[in-house]
Formats: structure tokens, C-alpha cells, sequence
């Protein structure tokens, strides 16, 4: 039989190929070992992430999601040694009592530049209470010039200050390493040279000595200038769900003050991965006693900051206020605010308001509000006795 001549390569005729005989097909089994050892692969490193990572790194969250339904239940990760020796000295902070006053101080501590505008504002509200306060002052780029005796030679070792580096956040330690010095010191309030106070001393002691929270701000902050700034560096003594955005500007106790102190393990993350860099700006003095309030002592903390700024014109500065804006009415209504709102930097501007809670009651928020300008001092010294009074 004579076998039909095939279609040749380069041709332009081709003849019928011969009816193909009937075969059972074969498995392809290439594709299937192939599928069978990447869904291995995934399942494995769900189940065995690096160290380093997150259980839900290699997925998308819309992937992981279903996946936790079915795959087996992660077994909590062993903590370093870091960890380990960290959880003991905090653990033992947190349960030990604190050294008793017999008269309980509150240390002003001053971050600025230099010279403290508003000092003759200040003087009228300590003015009769000699022996319930001390002020502690941190000039980082020259030496303060004083017009209020109170202020004068209360200046501690100071240094260098750049704005959202890690430096920020060692003045801050500086000056609650020489306020810790004095048993008598209670409570520990962090302060800017642009700050006033909203109300009397009396006021402001009773609020602050009649309660063992500390006044930190932290909030969850999905946008990009929130979680956005989280390094996975930080894993996984710092991981991506506890990262947390707040104000510098603090009002603590003196076990918290103590604690900041004896902290090295995360703030030596802050120190190594959050910086201001191309793309993400992490600002260290926005997220580290957030971050680490949120991990050691999430009950502790009232999640607020005592300390009133605008943030509402979204710009990277707060409102300012000058003279002209210094009126009765503005100063009133600062002192009044009862809930504190958090604006996230999402798409949406995710807007959360917050009651203040102080000891089961609601109560004004704020003790001191910034940002002012020194040209508005008269103004205020003006209003100081009316704004303040109960």
C-alpha cells in the first residue's frame, strides 16, 4: 500500500494526512506533579514563614483570608532573647510599687530650640505653688534667654535636635532622665516652646495626681503616613498590626517614665529602620511611645495626648495662631473640648472621635494646647485669668 505523500515544510500544496488511530489519552502528568509541589510550596511557607515575616507576607490579604480557614492553626512564634529580657524587666516595672511622695511633683519639661516666648505666661500660672513643680529645659540649638526668674538656670546637657530623626525622641529621654532624679517628681509633661497652659495649677495637679493613666497619644492610622511607615525590618519584635501614630507630646507617670527609660529593644528599631527616607517618611517621635505603649501596656495609656493642636487644615503643619487670633471665645472652646478626633491619612481622611474618660467620667481633654506664635503673649497674659478659671 502505498503511503499518501505528507505535507513537506516551505510547500504550497499538502495532501490529507491519514485518519489518526483512536488512543487512550495519557495523563499529563508533568502538569500535575508541577501544581502538586507548588501547592505544597504555598501551603508550607503559610504555615512556616521566615522569622522575618509576617504568616500573610507571601499572599495578598484577599488570598490569605480564605486560606486560614482550612490550613492548620500557627503555633505562636519562640521569642528571642532580646524579647525574653525585655519582658522581664517591663513585666517587673509594670507590678512593682513606686517609690511614695510626700509631696508629689509634676516636671514641666521644655523641648526647644531656645529662648521660651511665653515664660511670663507660665510664671502666672505657677506663681504660688513653689514645691508642687519643676522645670526642666532642653535648648538644642542655643542658650535660652530668660525673662522669668522661674526659668533661670534650668537648663539641662543638651544636644542636637533634627527634625523627625530618632534624635527628637533622645531629648525626650534626656529630659526625663533628669526629671527622674527627683523622688518628688510624679508626673512627667513633655511640652514645646510654642505651648500654654488652659487652665488653673490647681486645675491641671488634681487632673493629672488623681489618676495612674498616662496620657499618650496612639491611634491606628491605616493611610500611608500611618501603617505606610512601618519597615518589616522591625519583624518581629514590631509587627505591622501594633504599629501605632500619635502626638510627641506626653503627660506620664513615673513608672512609665521609668519604663521608657529601661526600653532598648524597640527603640533600637526606631533607631535602625524608622527615618525620614524617599517614599516614607517614618517619623520616630510620631510612632515610638505609641508603638511601644501599645505592645507593653495597652491599658495604661488613655490614648490621647493632654496637649490640643489642629490638625484639621491638612497640611504638615498644625495651625498656628497668631495675636489677631487670640480671642476669649477660641481659648474657651480649646478648654471645653470633651472628645478627641483622630483624621487618618487614607484616601478617605478617615475621621475618629473619641470621648475623654478620666476615672469613669467624661471630661475636657486638654491641659495645654500649641502651636502659638511670641507675638501673641500679651494677648494671652491678658486673658490668662479669665480663659482659666473653673
Amino acid at each position: 500500500m502505498k503511503v499518501p505523500r505528507v505535507w513537506q515544510r516551505g510547500s504550497k500544496d499538502m495532501t490529507a494526512m491519514p485518519h489518526p488511530r483512536h488512543r487512550t489519552a495519557k495523563k499529563p502528568m508533568w502538569i500535575i506533579v508541577l501544581l502538586s509541589i507548588v501547592c505544597v510550596s504555598l501551603i508550607g511557607a503559610y504555615v512556616y514563614p521566615p522569622r522575618r515575616y509576617s504568616t500573610c507576607y507571601f499572599f495578598a490579604s484577599s488570598v490569605c483570608t480564605p486560606f486560614k480557614d482550612w490550613l492548620p492553626a500557627v503555633t505562636r512564634r519562640e521569642p528571642t532573647d532580646q524579647e525574653v529580657f525585655s519582658s522581664v524587666v517591663i513585666r517587673d516595672l509594670l507590678s512593682m510599687p513606686m517609690p511614695v511622695s510626700k509631696k508629689p511633683k509634676i516636671a514641666f519639661m521644655f523641648l526647644t530650640p531656645g529662648s521660651l516666648p511665653f515664660e511670663k505666661l507660665w510664671e502666672n500660672f505657677l506663681q504660688g505653688h513653689e514645691g508642687r513643680y519643676s522645670i526642666y529645659i532642653h535648648a538644642s540649638r542655643e542658650k535660652p534667654v530668660h525673662s522669668s526668674p522661674l526659668f533661670v538656670g534650668r537648663e539641662i546637657r543638651s544636644e542636637k535636635v533634627v527634625w523627625g530623626r530618632v534624635s527628637m525622641v533622645d531629648a525626650e529621654k534626656r529630659l526625663l532622665g533628669n526629671a527622674l532624679l527627683d523622688i518628688d517628681n510624679q508626673f512627667f509633661v513633655l511640652l514645646s516652646d510654642s505651648c500654654i497652659p488652659l487652665h488653673t495649677f490647681d486645675y491641671i495637679y488634681n487632673y493629672l495626681m488623681g489618676t495612674n493613666v498616662s496620657f499618650i497619644d496612639s491611634f491606628l492610622d491605616p493611610g500611608p503616613h500611618g501603617s505606610g511607615r512601618y519597615s518589616i525590618e522591625m519583624f518581629p519584635e514590631i509587627e505591622h498590626r501594633d504599629f501605632r501614630k500619635g502626638a510627641q507630646w506626653f503627660a506620664i507617670t513615673r513608672r512609665h517614665a521609668i519604663l521608657i527609660m529601661a526600653d532598648n529593644l524597640y527603640y533600637r528599631k526606631f533607631k535602625l529602620y524608622c527615618k525620614p527616607t524617599v517614599g516614607r517618611n517614618c517619623i520616630a517621635d510620631e510612632h515610638y511611645l505609641p508603638t511601644l505603649f501599645k505592645i507593653v501596656d495597652p491599658g495604661g495609656i488613655s490614648n490621647y495626648s493632654v496637649t490640643h493642636v489642629d490638625w484639621s487644615e491638612g497640611k504638615w503643619h498644625p495651625r498656628s495662631y497668631r495675636a489677631a487670633d487670640i480671642t476669649y471665645e477660641l481659648l474657651r472652646n480649646i478648654t471645653y473640648f470633651n472628645e478627641i478626633v483622630h483624621i487618618a491619612s487614607d484616601e478617605t481622611r478617615t475621621v475618629t472621635s473619641t470621648p475623654c474618660i478620666l476615672n469613669g467620667r467624661k471630661r475636657p481633654c486638654f491641659l495645654f494646647a500649641r502651636k502659638f506664635y511670641p507675638d501673641a503673649v500679651n494677648n494671652l497674659l491678658k486673658l490668662f485669668p479669665s480663659y482659666t478659671s473653673a
